[in-house]
């Protein structure tokens, strides 16, 4: 009897499985493999936290070769990368994601152009990490990036536009926390000397004034965990993709414990109004599903006319 109850109860868990209305969600990718790997992880197990059971995330990946795109780096062709990124973008839109991660922190810096070659959202890692630095009550940060997210000010200039100033490291410390992430950590290389340089340069910048730790490349995570330091540490991969289930997914009366742990995101509303009324699941296409995503974006819809307005400083717009 205590098997087929347990049965039961396994098959109506599927049952109600299927009736969670889910977000498809598309992530640019490849920018090293190494971390983009970290986001389907985190990814899926964010959604199995949530939802329990045999939930996992509704994705549409599309890696690119990451050696052209380090060239063009190097080479300063960001006109070229972003030709490449936006077209990646365009082929996530077609095939149904409801709004896009770009999976690495440097690639940041074409988010204008990859944003304007799509209608949907595109959701801004700086975004994400000022809300989290906000939460933490801290307004000055230390930075530790690639050398372009660094040295350069796109990611700099975004964190200020949310009151955040930033502290980066010295001309020396750029370059070994450049190496470390391109000769190391993008070939999946996680040396324990390294951690340890990179947790000094972080010491640096806290002595400097710094009042929390962006670990502001996606690589970086595989080496640095948030406790490994006494102070807030904002790990952006993390905090990129818990932002990206707060959009997926909405607490309903199916799934009551979905947001147990409060997201670091405050406010999504300007993506959810982008992304327009919810396309059904098609597991349970013609069944009554709640309305998960805000009602604030039908509103919006209506009051422009369904035209979608461009607006720098919402979180997820061109």
């Amino acid at each position: 009897m205590t098997g087929a109850v347990t049965n039961s109860l396994f098959f109506l868990q599927i049952h109600v499985a299927t009736l969670v209305d889910m977000e498809l969600i598309g992530v640019i990718g490849g920018m090293s493999w190494q971390s983009t790997a970290e986001y389907l992880r985190l990814l899926n197990e964010g959604v199995r936290t949530r939802l329990g059971g045999l939930h996992s995330a509704r994705l549409r990946v599309a890696t690119v070769d990451f050696a052209p795109i380090a060239r063009m780096q190097a080479d300063g062709d960001w006109s070229g990368a972003a030709q490449v990124l936006a077209q990646e973008a365009r082929s996530l839109e077609a095939a149904g994601a409801r709004f896009v991660l770009i999976a690495t922190n440097t690639m940041h810096k074409i988010y204008d152009e990859v944003a304007a070659a799509v209608t949907i959202p595109v959701l801004h890692l700086g975004d994400v990490t000022a809300d989290a630095a906000h939460a933490a009550g801290v307004t000055r940060v230390g930075l530790l990036a690639t050398k372009y997210t660094m040295e350069q000010s796109f990611y700099r200039d975004r964190l200020a536009m949310h009151g955040i100033q930033t502290l980066i490291p010295d001309e020396a410390d750029r370059r070994a926390v450049q190496r470390i992430i391109y000769d190391e950590l993008c070939v999946g290389r996680v040396e324990p000397s390294s951690r340890e340089q990179l947790l000094e340069i972080a010491r640096s910048l806290l002595a400097e004034g710094a009042e929390g730790i962006v670990l502001g490349c996606t690589e970086l995570e595989l080496s640095i965990s948030p406790e490994a330091l006494d102070v807030p540490v904002f790990p952006t991969t993390t905090l990129h993709c818990e932002a990206a289930l707060e959009l997926a997914l909405e607490q309903s009366p199916q799934d009551p414990e979905v947001h147990a742990t409060p997201p670091p995101v405050a406010d999504l509303k300007a993506a959810r109004q982008r992304m327009g009324p919810s396309r059904p699941n098609p597991v349970v296409s013609g069944l009554d599903q709640p309305a998960r995503l805000d009602n604030a974006r039908s509103g919006l819809a209506a009051a422009q006319g369904g035209q979608l307005v461009a607006d720098p400083h919402r979180r997820c717009c061109p």
